[in-house]
Order: structure tokens, then sequence, then C-alpha cells
């Protein structure tokens, strides 16, 4: 796939992954426990907002959770309640 189609059909910028990082050291996880997945959802309206989903999967215990993405999306509001909630499992200092 050409380089600049695929970074056309990434959802999330390298701001929203640092903030996510963040989150999740904030929380007493490190980053590289997770994996975050990003999906594209194709739209019929041309140019459009990129739209999609991103998936948290943390390695140790498979948790995860899919949160809506792209332009306008809370997903990161969400992510910093889950990571609260305790939804991955306890950090590492637990």
């Amino acid at each position: 796939m050409r380089q600049d189609l695929q970074a056309a059909l990434k959802i999330l910028g390298q701001d929203e992954i640092d903030d996510a990082h963040a989150l999740l050291r904030d929380a007493g996880y490190r980053p590289e426990e997770f994996e975050i997945l990003q999906r594209a959802e194709r739209s019929t309206a041309y140019p459009s907002a990129v739209a999609g989903s991103v998936t948290l999967i943390r390695r140790r215990n498979r948790a995860g959770k899919t949160y809506p993405a792209g332009h306008g999306s809370s997903w990161l509001v969400q992510l910093e309640k889950d990571l609260k909630l305790g939804l991955f499992g306890p950090p590492r200092s637990a």
C-alpha cells in the first residue's frame, strides 16, 4: 500500500497516541503493555472527516475496549475514566 494512502487511513495523530501514553503512565501502567489498534471507516462522502475506531488491548491479560475515534471524538476522556475504573486490570504498581 502506498505510504500516503496508509497515512490517510490512520485515525490517530501522534499527539493523540502521546496523550494516551501519558494517561496510561499517570494511571500507573506502562504504555508498552498495551496495543493500540486503529481502524478507519469508509465514508461515502468525500471529502469527509476521518472516522473510525481505536482499540486498546492490555497484552498481559488481553483486557481491551474499542472506542469511537476520529474528528471530534472524546475517546481519550473515556479512556481516562476506564483506567480509573480498573477496566484493564490493576496497574503494575498494584
